[in-house]
């Protein structure tokens, strides 16, 4: 029997400009398939309880429909069943309500349209219009979201920085990032996925939902052991959605292609180091450091030597070939061997060439971190190889405040109980992958001195490299995201 098909447009009252979506369903389906339509395609996190009704709120002869799971007396009396009713039953009357946070007090008008018959195979829910992101979850409702708009979109405003930290701490770095944001086919992406349209296109053993099937899987295309994969996986249900937004919105899913000369620029920090070792390695001073003719030898053709360093001929007081000799180690590239610095196995590969050096460095970059660790450093990755625009000399990185909001999605709190991670607690935990990208190319963060105007711009290309690789290289298994 063909379907009936019923046109719903949302609305969020009381928002000026008006945020709505309009969607196409099966009039069959039931009101808990709205609620999960409705809380993707306004981009809710599906974390404060929800109901519906069929008249104004204050209206004693409303009837009200919701999860009784997440619903009390208190919260609403004669409460019936919205997974046993269908959408066509209760938009019967042309126009139901959605209320979703009751403490924000969101209100989403729902006005069906004429039912329409279905020909052939149909989603069971199209999103086919709508207008600007859906609001920021606990900001106070529709006039704290439009006060708290208008803060941000004035950086003269004396609230405008305590706002700004509001807003990052709560929205994370996946949050699309302005309010005009309207990303139709990332939306219809994820209602497919959910109500399990085309679920044969993906893999069915793969969790993330990034995946294609064996069968359409393209060269360069994500494979089930990437590393991008094994982070999205661990997420929650509702932030893995909002992820996968954000990897389709900023390219993050694209096969990753990095020119030979774009590849040796960054790696010739690692190819310098592993030349000066050689095959016959170098004698270590008795603090274990890099003997000083070697350091401004380095120092002198990365073009790294600068004044205010000295005579750039003191590993210990020599940041940038400092943090480089520590990741080469780290990376299981050299070792020390009886007072000597030699190549492994590894590293003797790497030197091998620039094709090979790289494939070392971004199977190998997350070897040795503890799973927390290991959940920190792929945050990280993500700031750099989503491609947005950092802050220069003298400003202020925010990079540690999405490493801190990953570590805490995915479970991980800090080991002195503070209850947040901090600036200071971030830096530490990541220092072995950050120290591994500020050697990179002319890019010298925290670590090097000084600190350019403008980042290494393909440090990206390397980070978007990293995320594609085999985790299993890293790891074994995405279970280390869990706690």
């Amino acid at each position: 029997m063909p379907a009936s098909l019923i046109t719903v447009h949302a609305e969020l009252e009381e928002l000026e400009p008006p945020v709505t979506r309009d969607l196409q369903i099966d009039g069959s389906s039931t009101l808990a398939d709205l609620h999960h339509a409705l809380q993707i395609a306004f981009g809710w996190r599906d974390v404060h309880a929800h109901l519906f009704r069929d008249r104004d709120r204050h209206d004693p002869t409303a009837a009200h429909w919701g999860d009784p799971h997440r619903l009390t007396e208190r919260d609403v009396v004669a409460l019936r069943p919205e997974s046993t009713t269908t959408v066509a039953d209760a938009l019967a009357g042309g126009t139901l309500w959605y209320d979703y946070d009751f403490g924000d007090g969101w209100c989403h008008r729902l006005t069906a349209g004429a039912p329409t018959t279905a020909i052939g195979t149909t989603r069971p829910v199209t999103l086919i219009g709508g207008s600007r992101r859906g609001p920021i979850e606990d900001s106070g409702g529709p006039a704290g979201y439009t006060d708290k708009l208008a803060v941000l979109d004035d950086p003269d405003h004396p609230d405008h920085d305590r706002i700004a930290d509001w807003a990052a701490e709560v929205t994370g770095p996946w949050f699309p990032p302005t309010p005009e944001s309207f990303d139709a086919e990332a939306i219809q992406a994820e209602l497919d996925g959910f109500f399990g349209f085309g679920a044969d296109e993906r893999d069915p053993h793969d969790v993330s939902g990034l995946v294609a099937a064996d069968d359409l899987r393209r060269p360069g295309d994500l494979s089930p052991e990437s590393l991008l994969v094994d982070f999205a996986a661990g997420l929650p249900a509702t932030l893995r959605s909002e992820f996968r937004r954000y990897a389709r919105r900023t390219g993050l899913l694209e096969p990753v292609e990095v020119d030979p000369e774009v590849q040796a620029r960054l790696l010739a920090p690692f190819a310098w180091l592993l030349d000066a070792v050689g095959p016959d390695g170098i004698a270590l001073s008795e603090a274990g450091r890099l003997p000083p003719a070697v350091m401004l030898d380095g120092m002198t053709t990365l073009g790294r030597h600068d004044s205010r360093l000295g005579a750039s001929t003191r590993e210990r007081s020599t940041v940038p070939i400092r943090a480089l000799h520590e990741a080469t180690v780290r990376l299981g590239l050299v070792r020390v061997l009886e007072g000597r610095l030699v190549r492994t196995a590894h590293g003797a590969r790497a030197a091998a060439g620039p094709e090979h050096l790289w494939d070392a460095l971004t199977a190998r970059l997350l070897t040795k971190l503890s799973p927390g660790a290991q959940v920190a450093a792929t945050a990280l990755l993500l700031s750099y190889a989503d491609g947005r625009a950092q802050p220069g000399a003298g400003r202020p990185d925010p990079r540690w405040r999405e490493v801190a909001f990953a570590l805490e999605a995915c479970g991980w709190a800090p080991g002195d109980r503070s209850g947040e991670f901090d600036r200071c607690a971030v830096a530490e935990i990541v220092r072995p992958v950050q120290n591994v990208l500020d050697s990179l190319g002319s890019t010298r963060g925290d670590a090097g001195w000084p600190r350019p105007a403008e980042p290494e711009p393909h440090v990206a290309d390397f980070a978007r490299a990293a995320l594609h690789g085999t985790a299993a290289l890293r790891s074994g298994t995405a279970s280390r995201y869990r706690r």
